[in-house]
């Protein structure tokens, strides 16, 4: 069923049981440990300090299926790669809904400008001990505006709280939000902006995933599509931007040029980031509903490659597919992405240089370009999302010179960067904090197609054989899959 706002999300999403309400949690370090320790989202609320009702919705970064079913509005009985291939078939489905213009809504309760402006009055948290201070944006969206072609852009840039009336903003080489912040600075003028730190997790979907622009289609087009409603926006006194009308919390505001403060550590989803120089937003106004919830992404204990450590991100696959297939690789099987560094294609090799140019393409389409540093192919008889069966391919189906190859100065971002302190040498000036490159290694784990059909064909019983023998032999044997009975 549609859901116009994060409130009625919430009362979906309580019904099925996955909601708690703890009241009393401290913003500082308490929050994020608690975050840490269940599956279920936390509304927070009466932190020491604070009025009541001045909430924090915690872990808007992890949606198990229940959620994600309730934020998409569809729902499969499909798992693993299954699951891929039927979000691939609804985002086929995709048609723009475009939002509708009002004139006030929910949000425009509260309304402050000027000196009436005070960031801190939300309870916006520190996660961890080793953070550079408090994180206003961490589930987020900050809405910016190309200069140049007028279409709106909505990402998610982490926003540290600096003061009152002050947020550090920090957005990655050649994301989109950056590349309209750097346009409008290259004509020295400052950078309209909204962040809107109190969303919806649809609005949260269209902010992080990698949306493609073709045609003039916006992250907001992408939100009404998913919601199953045209999203209420109105525009900002200010800056004339987008806001969201039944949204939580928005700022309002502008990023001057050549004005930067310390920002982070942060913790990323690679760890720790380093503490850098980055621009600040300059808050014009404030709006906020009564009760307001302060939505963020806490919680997450990260070891690299990421957040989704070596769990399949079954959104992102589908969208690397989706992508794949229209630039004309055909013979697509399947495409498992894990923890936005590695990607698995799995493909009917149809001929010479079919793998090379899937694993090019699937490495540098819009949604798999960005840190993903080991694109791996395999036949169709491997199920990408079996890295059991993967490996087993790479290891079998390979002869490293043949099969891996680099390619360098890929897109990417100091986020990536193993040694931040390195910097490449060179004889004439650099501006390293602008270009920020990344290597991505290709392995064609595909067997080759010179091969002859008999050479290492594989070996496995039928179907049917296992299946008399279960008959037979299955009372004996007890339940259970056959990996669980391997003998090593």
């Amino acid at each position: 069923m549609p859901y116009r706002d994060l409130r009625e999300w919430l009362e979906k999403v309580d019904q099925i049981g996955e909601l708690l309400r703890i009241d009393g949690v401290h913003w500082d370090l308490e929050a994020g440990v608690l975050s840490c320790l269940t599956d279920k989202m936390l509304l927070l609320d009466r932190f020491p300090g604070y009025p009541p009702g001045f909430r924090v919705l915690s872990r808007l970064h992890r949606q198990t299926l229940a959620r994600f079913f309730i934020t998409s509005g569809w729902s499969t009985e499909a798992r693993g790669l299954e699951l891929i291939r039927a979000w691939l078939k609804r985002l086929r489905e995709f048609k723009p809904v475009h939002p509708t213009q009002v004139s006030e809504g929910p949000i425009m309760e509260n309304v402050e400008t000027g000196e009436q402006v005070n960031l801190l009055k939300f309870p916006a948290p520190r996660a961890f001990e080793k953070e550079g201070g408090r994180y206003l944006g961490t589930g987020h969206a900050v809405i910016t505006r190309n200069p140049d072609t007028g279409l709106i852009n909505m990402g998610t840039y982490r926003l540290q709280l600096h003061d009152r009336h002050t947020l550090g903003v920090y957005a990655s080489e050649g994301r989109d939000g950056r590349v309209n912040i750097e346009k409008y600075h290259s004509q020295g003028k400052p950078c309209p902006v909204v962040a809107v730190v109190g969303i919806d997790p649809g609005l949260f979907m269209a902010s992080v995933e990698h949306v493609v622009h073709t045609g003039g289609v916006t992250e907001l087009d992408f939100a009404g599509w998913l919601k199953g409603q045209p999203e209420a926006v109105f525009p900002g006194r200010f800056t004339g931007l987008p806001i969201p009308a039944y949204a939580e919390i928005a700022i309002e505001g502008e990023i001057p040029p050549g004005v930067t403060l310390p920002e982070g550590p942060f913790a990323e989803w690679v760890g720790y980031s380093q503490q850098r120089d980055a621009p600040v937003i300059n808050v014009k106004a404030v709006y906020h509903r009564n009760d307001p919830i302060l939505t963020v992404s806490i919680g997450r204990e990260v070891k690299p490659p990421g957040k989704a450590g070596f769990r399949t991100d079954f959104i992102r696959s589908a969208l690397i597919w989706d992508q794949m297939e229209k630039a004309g690789i055909r013979g697509i099987n399947g495409v498992a992405l894990y923890g936005n560094r590695m990607a698995v294609i799995s493909l009917d090799n149809l001929y010479a240089g079919h793998s090379m140019q899937a694993a090019n393409i699937a490495g540098h389409c819009h949604a798999g370009a960005y840190w993903t540093s080991y694109i791996i192919v395999v036949d169709s008889d491997i199920d990408p999302t079996c890295l059991e069966d993967v490996i087993w391919a790479v290891m079998q189906r390979t002869e490293p010179k043949r099969a891996i190859q680099v390619l360098e100065h890929c897109w990417s971002s100091q986020l990536a960067m193993q040694d931040p302190s390195q910097v490449q040498k060179a004889e004439y000036a650099m501006r390293p904090e602008r270009a920020t490159y990344i290597s991505k290694a290709i392995i064609d784990a595909c067997k080759p197609l010179e091969w002859a059909p008999s050479w290492h064909e594989d070996v496995h019983y039928s179907p049917e054989l296992k299946e008399q023998a279960k008959k037979k032999w299955g009372a004996i044997l007890g339940k259970g899959s056959e990996k669980e009975y391997r003998i090593l």
